[in-house]
């Protein structure tokens, strides 16, 4: 039920105009990262030209809550365009940095401003509180049934990160072809750890509905902050 999507692959994080966040790839410590950014989502200058130096745009990028801010200036790799693409999924014209995260890392933690020609700057920063990224395929693993249980008797068994709380799934069940609302289902911590010292959570085999497809994302809470697994954008699925 869960098949990680983008295992291996370097980390891409796309900031669309459409207000969204998508990551892509697999986030860890001593990966690559690439951002992707569309200044469309900043109050541009009436004379703003997609790429100019003249009014950049910094990414600012933390590798843990308290450690030093890495600032690099956005560029666009297609050149200084008059005509772009606006694409809401991120694959038009996009403005680009890397980053290599050190071993290290605890989080990433990512913010914006821009300087417009009148010497304004104007931030991007989820109203302050900045965008965290979680390094899910290290807070979040399935946890193999034992032996001694009977694996039929459940549906989603996960080793959570020990300082993670309210883990639950959101999901929409596929009902003739729609889908439907975003319901939740919480988790229940077992208090067992696993040999790492992650907790065990469980999620009963009688909570998700069978008989119809079933698309689901994980999400918790650590730090004072939520963090959704949403596989890469492509969510997890139980047919």
């Amino acid at each position: 039920m869960i098949s990680r999507h983008g295992l291996g692959k370097a980390a891409a994080i796309y900031f669309t105009h459409i207000w969204t966040q998508r990551l892509e790839g697999e986030l860890k410590p001593g990966g690559k990262l690439s951002i992707y950014y569309d200044p469309h989502r900043m109050p541009l200058a009436p004379n703003y030209l997609f790429g100019t130096p003249d009014q950049p745009i910094t990414v600012h990028v933390k590798f843990s809550e308290n450690g030093p801010v890495h600032d690099k200036v956005l560029w666009s790799p297609a050149g200084i365009l008059r005509h772009v693409d606006k694409d809401p999924t991120g694959y038009g014209s996009m403005l680009f940095q890397d980053f290599v995260i050190p071993a290290d890392a605890e989080e990433l933690v990512v913010w914006f401003d821009y300087r417009s020609s009148d010497g304004q700057v104007h931030y991007d920063s989820d109203y302050g509180r900045n965008f965290r990224f979680r390094f899910l395929t290290r807070d979040v693993r399935v946890h193999p049934v034992p032996p001694s249980e009977n694996e039929s008797a459940r549906q989603l068994r996960l080793a959570v990160n020990p300082r993670a709380t309210h883990v639950s799934v959101r999901y929409r069940v596929l009902e003739k072809g729609v889908p439907s609302h975003v319901r939740e289902a919480p988790l229940t911590d077992t208090g067992a750890r696993d040999s790492e010292g992650h907790r065990i959570w469980l999620l009963p085999n009688s909570v998700l509905p069978s008989g119809a497809p079933v698309f689901f994302d994980l999400a918790y809470h650590l730090n004072g902050h939520t963090y959704v697994d949403d596989n890469g954008g492509q969510h997890f699925r139980k047919a």
